[in-house]
């Protein structure tokens, strides 16, 4: 045997050392399949099933006991006949060798058990990637974009919802299976970490997916609920305006003073109630609408903004009804009023027919001239009645008069026969005193002119006498002072209507038989008269400088004031400083000349003298009885 090693010993050694690289080469590409396999990498299944097939192959060659035997027994023959260094060295080879064998016996064994792990793994995700897709494909049902135009769209769509629901319902089973598969591998200690994403990709999407799927259904349901509120509320408001126009139409103006106060009181509640009620409709309808506008295509959209935009249009019957509120209190206020002014003239009718019935019949004997004298007096008196009693029927037929169907009532009717009445009673008299009047010819009518005239002069120029005693007021602006020149010019105007109103008198006068007594009187009110004509003239006279003055130091003043802040503007050279010591003198003197004028307000007027009256007419040759002095005086 020994011969045989001997003689053979080349040949097996090379054989052996054949032997033993191809283990240390299958040993290093275990190494590196070890490392493909726990490197940290994810693989799809079919890399990974690759990766666990070389791996398998390689194991499988590795795990020959028979190829570790014949090494050492090997070893031994072939060391046997060597001794020293080399022996060692060979036997220290052979022995790193074994000794990777044996260590690379338990890293296979544990690979195996990665591997196994790692498999089943990848395994599961190929079995989670259908369902995975499913859910997506769930969550993308109940997240697309979606339109629906009216209720029956939404229903449909809602039942969709409700079918994707139950899907994820049936499909519940499977995703449990999943899961509790997948959290039973993740227990291995091999158990990979990507498969902890996985089985939370699988949870998270799950709850995405219930999650969309709720709400989307919920957004159906809260959508079919507002287009049920839009349609309600839309229909509702548009009963509810078409109600409030009829009350609109209905509230009229009421001509009794009890009834009255009281129907516009209660349409003030029924109009605050409507108010409320129309404005509640039109805010849910409105809130209705913009939820609705999530969902709605455009078409749509301008559909439904078109009706809230006519309803909301129509919504200026609520202003109407509020005005016409306030004019109906007006009106009562004003009809209550009128019922007195009314009154008035009717109970000075009562009066004046007394009169009138008492020159008729006296009861006691009367003087001719007492009675011209009377009979004067009621002329005069009826005719001012009667032009009161005309502005009277003015303000009934302007704001006051039945103006819409349905306020032609019979208290309205009663109103205007009461005005009716007391015209034609007004007419009668004036009519009965004229007759009265032309007993005693022109005279009476002349002296009813002229003491008309004196009754509307006489309130005038007391009252003026009064304004000239308080005096003029100082004015502390020229605002003030621009308003009472205004207010001065105003009062002359009076002056010079009021003189014609004197000589229109006066000229009657003149035509009277005798007229001493109204000479005198029309002395004494021409004398008067003349005082306030001054005075009006030297007011606006006084009050016109001053306003000129004041305007001139306002203008001057704002020259200076603009020279001092503003730059020259280019061309215009710089104020000179002896223009600027010019304008503050002429400042200065003006000031000084106001105070002046200002001192001058409370000087009075001296009253020039009043002119002759003009010498009197002849007077016409007509046959009357001859009037006293004293009853003209009168």
């Amino acid at each position: 045997m020994g011969s045989f090693w001997a003689e053979n010993y080349a040949f097996i050694k090379d054989v052996y050392d054949t032997k033993a690289q191809k283990m240390s080469d299958l040993m290093d590409a275990m190494d590196k399949s070890v490392g493909d396999i726990m490197a940290d990498k994810i693989y799809t299944s079919q890399e990974f099933k690759k990766v666990k097939e070389i791996f398998t192959g390689l194991a499988r060659n590795l795990e020959q006991p028979e190829v570790k035997a014949w090494l050492t027994e090997t070893k031994d023959q072939l060391m046997s006949e060597k001794s020293g260094k080399d022996k060692d060295a060979e036997g220290e080879k052979v022995n790193a060798i074994i000794l990777r064998f044996d260590e690379m016996g338990v890293k296979i064994s544990d690979t195996k058990l990665a591997v196994d792990c790692l498999w089943r793994s990848y395994q599961y995700t190929d079995e989670l990637a259908p369902l995975l897709e499913w859910i997506e494909e769930s969550i993308g049902k109940s997240t697309r974009d979606i339109n629906t135009n009216s209720a029956s769209e939404t229903e449909e769509l809602q039942e969709k919802q409700e079918k994707c629901l139950d899907q994820l319902d049936k499909k519940r089973k499977d995703y449990v299976d999943k899961k509790t598969k997948g959290e039973k591998i993740l227990t291995e200690p091999k158990a990979p970490k990507f498969l902890t994403g996985h089985i939370e990709s699988l949870n998270n999407k799950w709850k995405e997916a219930n999650t969309c799927a709720e709400d989307r259904l919920k957004q159906l349901k809260d959508n079919m609920v507002q287009w049920e509120r839009y349609e309600r509320e839309r229909d509702a408001l548009a009963d509810k305006l078409a109600s409030a126009d009829t009350e609109l139409a209905d509230t009229k103006k009421v001509f009794s003073m009890d009834l009255g106060p009281k129907d516009h009181a209660d349409r003030v509640k029924t109009a605050a109630a409507m108010r409320k009620d129309i404005e509640g409709s039109f805010t849910a309808m409105t809130n209705a609408n913009e939820t609705l506008n999530t969902l709605l295509e455009d078409d749509m959209k301008a559909q439904l903004g078109e009706q809230v935009t006519d309803l909301k249009e129509r919504l200026v019957v609520l202003s109407d009804m509020d005005e016409k509120l306030v004019r109906l209190n007006e009106f009562n206020g004003q009809l209550k009023d009128y019922d007195v002014v009314l009154k008035e003239s009717e109970d000075w009718l009562v009066g004046g027919r007394k009169r009138m019935d008492e020159l008729i019949k006296p009861d006691v004997p009367m003087e001719v001239q007492e009675r011209v004298m009377a009979t004067m007096d009621l002329t005069t008196d009826v005719q001012l009645a009667m032009e009161q009693f005309a502005v009277k029927v003015e303000t009934w037929e302007g704001p006051l008069k039945p103006t819409e169907a349905g306020e032609d009532t019979e208290d309205a009717q009663v109103f205007q026969t009461r005005i009716n009445t007391t015209q034609a009673t007004f007419d009668a008299l004036h009519k009965e005193v004229k007759t009265e009047c032309e007993k005693y010819g022109e005279d009476i009518e002349f002296l009813a002119t002229f003491t008309s005239g004196c009754k509307k002069f006489e309130p005038w120029i007391e009252k003026s006498d009064a304004k000239r005693a308080v005096g003029m007021i100082k004015p502390s602006n020229l605002t003030e002072a621009t308003d009472q020149l205004e207010d001065a010019k105003k009062w002359q105007a009076e002056v010079v209507s009021m003189k014609q109103l004197l000589e229109e008198s006066n000229t009657a006068a003149q035509k009277m038989t005798l007229h001493d007594d109204a000479d005198i009187k029309y002395a004494a009110f021409l004398k008067r008269w003349v005082v306030i004509e001054a005075t009006a003239k030297d007011w606006i006279d006084k009050l016109d400088k001053m306003v000129g003055v004041w305007k001139k130091q306002a203008d001057t003043a704002a020259k200076v004031t603009s020279a001092l802040s503003q730059k020259p503007a280019d061309g215009q050279p710089e104020m000179k400083l002896e223009d600027l010591e010019k304008h503050l003198d002429a400042l200065k003197q003006m000031f000084i000349e106001k105070q002046k004028m200002m001192d001058n307000l409370d000087k009075v007027t001296e009253a020039p003298a009043a002119p002759a009256p003009a010498p009197a007419e002849p007077a016409p040759a007509v046959p009357a009885p001859a009037l006293q002095p004293e009853a003209v005086a009168t």
